[in-house]
């Protein structure tokens, strides 16, 4: 877990982030170690479940994996102020999602260029119909699925995120209800437990 940290010690920190990402100058440093240490626990502890979140909203293990470690990248540039708080895994993902809402992927599927997510061999039915009816979602309505059923954040908190209204992600709610049903996004992280790594190891082998 050092490795990684130490591979994020010199990341940049891009200055059109949200004002979230913002560094607090005030906030006390601590020391290095003591950082490295509680980064590298928060990192271990929330990773891979971050990923799996992500890879629900994008449908893409690849982009997944890129959006959250650019998003613990930018974390660990400011952990001080952002380890302090009241929720840093909130933080992190919140610059992950909108890193999928600007990433150049999102601009090539607009314009009919980017490629067809396919779900990897020896996936479950169950964990099949569910990311195929996720696919049938618009963007807007996969990410308010999976951050309020799966990251668990309330009506309030996307649209924090997504800079609308809570009545729009309401609506999204709503819409996406006609494609995956209360009960099945309810079963979003067990579901998703192992699909991402699935096909990721598919994708690897191509």
């Amino acid at each position: 877990m050092s490795a990684i940290v130490d591979r994020w010690d010199g990341a940049d920190v891009d200055d059109d982030d949200y004002e979230a990402a913002q560094i607090d100058q005030d906030a006390p440093s601590g020391s290095l170690a003591a950082l490295r240490i509680d980064f590298g626990a928060h990192l271990e502890a929330n990773y891979q479940r971050l990923v799996a979140q992500l890879y629900a909203i994008t449908l893409d293990p690849g982009e997944a994996h890129d959006v959250v470690q650019d998003a613990y990248s930018r974390a660990w540039r400011n952990w001080a102020t952002i380890s302090r708080k009241p929720d840093p895994t909130a933080w992190v993902r919140s610059v992950a999602v909108r890193a999928t809402m600007r990433s150049w992927r999102r601009v090539l599927a607009k314009l009919g260029l980017g490629r067809k997510h396919r779900i990897a061999e020896g996936v479950d039915p169950r964990t099949r119909a569910l990311l195929q009816a996720l696919a049938r979602l618009t963007p807007a309505e996969r990410r308010a699925v999976v951050l309020y059923h799966m990251a668990g954040a309330s009506v309030e908190e996307i649209a924090a995120v997504e800079q609308v209204n809570p009545e729009i992600v309401e609506a999204r709610l709503g819409a996406a209800r006609n494609v995956v049903v209360e009960g099945l996004a309810d079963e979003l992280p067990a579901v998703l437990s192992g699909a991402q790594d699935a096909q990721r190891n598919e994708g690897g082998d191509g």
